[in-house]
């Protein structure tokens, strides 16, 4: 039996939604999985389903050391998601015979603002011991395995991409009509909020864009980030607020708070005219935010973080820096060309089909098979 191991929902977090659509995909393939949840204090008691084996306290090491987790596993890695300092206790998981397949969802080809030489230096090292400890290595970014190598990472790396589910193409003036926007030029931002998301610059952008184009709206929507949540309450919702009545905007400006069911992450998304990335972290290999978004078939506007930068090539999207100007003007020139637009709509959906969960099961499957001989209906 294979085991997913790190965080799941009811945890809100997309490392959660991703063990959740793979264990899925794996399935469909015939590759049962059970799943081993690394879990803070606060998430420890939800109700988990059935298919979580075993909760492991994120702050008590030995737990990590005692899981009882058949071999194989699949494990995913994030800095923070573990404890120790900057998640180090992962390593723990490595120290056990079998096959360990680990999946990074975050590197960094130069550190991220904030982020001192000493931690990105730790960090680095953190990779090359994950490395020594793995069957394999999954990156979620073509180029990641190079960039490993040029860190001295020998474990064999694989390229599979982060999954998108296999969806109809939405009917986007219908949905908008259902929402109650018939006729608006809508944009989008969702995902779990905070600061990271990059909000404020499209807000300072929408002055100009309201300017010349009243009809456009502007909605966020998803839940807070948990951690922040528990830090600040809902300050920084109510920063957003304050700062769209300070620019004159918040007739334009709609937030939707809250967790989103997949139903209703399909009706946003697929309405909006322009989905939004404006993320200040150009170190992001991978968003489950912008591989929805193509899956649907969205037209993207992005900084030109890791993966944008290689998901968005091709006319699929229109990468930009982080000033308001700039993305006043993509937002403005891209209202006025519909054509223009569709183009770019059909590149994105037709670019995620390559993604879909079956195919990234299928390659997997692949894997497990080559590192352990693990197969449907064997593992």
């Amino acid at each position: 039996m294979l085991t997913l191991i790190g965080t799941y929902p009811p945890i809100r977090c997309g490392i959660a939604t991703f063990n959740r659509d793979l264990r899925r995909a794996l399935l469909e393939a015939g590759l049962p999985a059970q799943v081993a949840v690394v879990a803070e204090e606060a998430d420890r008691g939800l109700p988990f389903p059935q298919e979580v084996r075993w909760v492991v306290p994120k702050d008590r090491r030995r737990a990590y050391r005692a899981l009882p987790a058949p071999r194989p596993w699949i494990l995913q890695h994030e800095y923070g998601l573990y404890g120790g300092r900057w998640g180090e206790w992962f390593l723990d998981f490595l120290q056990v015979n079998g096959v360990k397949v680990v999946v990074l969802h975050t590197l960094f080809q130069a550190p991220p603002p904030g982020l001192t030489q000493e931690d990105a230096a730790f960090m680095q090292g953190l990779l090359r011991e994950i490395g020594a400890g793995a069957s394999a290595l999954v990156s979620l970014h073509p180029e990641g395995e190079a960039f490993l190598r040029g860190l001295g990472v020998r474990a064999p790396v694989v390229h599979i991409p982060h999954g998108v589910p296999d969806l109809p193409r939405p009917d986007k003036e219908a949905l908008k009509r259902a929402l109650g926007l018939e006729g608006a030029f809508l944009l989008l931002t969702h995902g779990l909020l905070g600061p990271g998301k990059g909000i404020e610059l499209v807000l300072k952008a929408l002055p100009r864009v309201l300017g010349q184009n009243p009809g456009v709206r502007y909605l966020v929507a998803g839940s807070l980030h948990p951690n922040l949540e528990r830090r600040e309450g809902r300050r920084y919702l109510e920063e957003l607020l304050a700062l769209a009545e300070r620019l004159g905007v918040a007739r334009a400006f709609l937030l939707k708070e809250g967790y989103l069911p997949e139903e209703e992450l399909y009706r946003l998304v697929g309405a909006a005219d322009l989905f939004l990335l404006p993320y200040p972290n150009l170190e992001q290999v991978s968003s489950g935010t912008l591989s929805y978004a193509l899956a649907l078939g969205k037209a993207v506007l992005a900084t030109p973080f890791w993966h944008a930068r290689h998901a968005l090539a091709g006319g699929r999207g229109i990468l930009l820096p982080p000033d308001p100007e700039a993305w006043a003007q993509a937002i403005l020139e891209l209202s006025e060309s519909p054509f223009r637009l569709k183009e770019m709509e059909a590149r994105a959906y037709a670019y995620a089909r390559e993604a879909t969960w079956p195919r990234v099961a299928r390659a997997y499957l692949r894997l497990l098979s080559e590192v352990g001989g693990v197969r449907p209906g064997v593992a």
